[in-house]
């Protein structure tokens, strides 16, 4: 009997363990890079959430030229798009560029390719992880040759950041945080910790911050942002995913493109600054969530509006 309980026990532990380890499973699980180098965290140049100057990035930019684009994982071809379909056209964005189902879940999409399709690609629909789909160009609206790779969660219709579900890259440096940025018109003022300056009304307030990763010289976006002014929290923002809301494109936190960012920086706010000391503090994850902080303290001497 006591050795029947004891069956029952690790079959009933055996079940519990195969259930948590399915449920803890890694979402990056059986999807591989679109490109196979064994140095992809330097080719990594832009990030998923960045500013376009008018609009977010919505994926990844790998830099590359004429390498092999590898499907991710076993997928069914949704469209491809190349110049020569019709070369009366004029050349879309995205270039030369196909779109694969995976698992009626994700779509991948691969962007900017070099011409000349894969005869795969019109010969069957279904096709196995790392098939080929082409190779890294530099066609449509690119200023030089790469990858340009997205990932959309079809099931939930959002435009999900890449880095989510592919494997691992190596990134041991964290964001660096610069000046803050007073704009007033076409003038910049840069604040820096200890810095008085004169206020009358209220400004655009960015700040620079950049993710370098393992190749220190890029100027890549970060994963979180938090904004503090005088101790009180004002911005909270994440870049995991983006999603489509009355024709505007919205972060996981509800934010536009323009409540973000201004000028290609990180957008604080048109802030109220009082008389005196005034604290503002930068909190930042990069998508490795290495993590910087940085704070200010400014006096500033609040000044009359000229009179127009």
């Amino acid at each position: 009997m006591k050795f029947q309980i004891k069956i029952i026990t690790l079959f009933t532990l055996l079940l519990f363990a195969i259930r948590l380890n399915l449920n803890s499973q890694d979402p990056r699980a059986g999807f591989i890079w679109p490109i196979d180098s064994e140095k992809i965290e330097l080719k990594l140049s832009s990030l998923f959430g960045e500013s376009r100057g008018d609009h977010f990035h919505n994926g990844v930019d790998i830099s590359s030229d004429n390498e092999k684009i590898l499907s991710i994982a076993d997928g069914e071809i949704l469209y491809s798009r190349y110049s020569s379909d019709n070369p009366y056209e004029n050349d879309h964005g995205s270039g030369n560029s196909v779109w694969v189902l995976h698992d009626k879940k994700y779509v991948s999409a691969y962007f900017h390719l070099k011409d000349g399709r894969e005869l795969n690609l019109l010969k069957s629909k279904t096709i196995q992880q790392k098939a080929v789909l082409g190779k890294s160009g530099n066609t449509g609206h690119s200023s030089g040759s790469h990858l340009h790779f997205i990932v959309i969660n079809e099931s939930e219709k959002k435009t999900i950041n890449p880095l989510s579900i592919l494997p691992e890259v190596k990134d041991s440096t964290v964001p660096n945080i610069g000046s803050l940025i007073l704009t007033i018109g076409k003038s910049k003022t840069f604040i820096r910790d200890g810095d008085t300056f004169n206020n009358s009304s209220k400004f655009p307030i960015t700040v620079e911050i950049f993710d370098g990763g393992e190749r220190k010289s890029q100027r890549r976006g970060i994963k979180e942002l938090e904004i503090l002014f005088n101790q009180q929290s004002i911005k909270k923002a994440s870049f995991n995913w983006l999603y489509l809301e009355n024709g505007k494109w919205k972060n996981e936190s509800g934010f536009s493109f323009e409540e973000l960012y201004f000028e290609n920086n990180y957008y604080l706010g048109d802030l109220s600054f009082h008389s005196g000391s005034n604290t503002i503090e930068i909190k930042v994850k990069d998508f490795n969530n290495n993590s910087s902080k940085k704070n200010f303290e400014f006096m500033v001497n609040k000044i009359q509006p000229k009179d127009k």
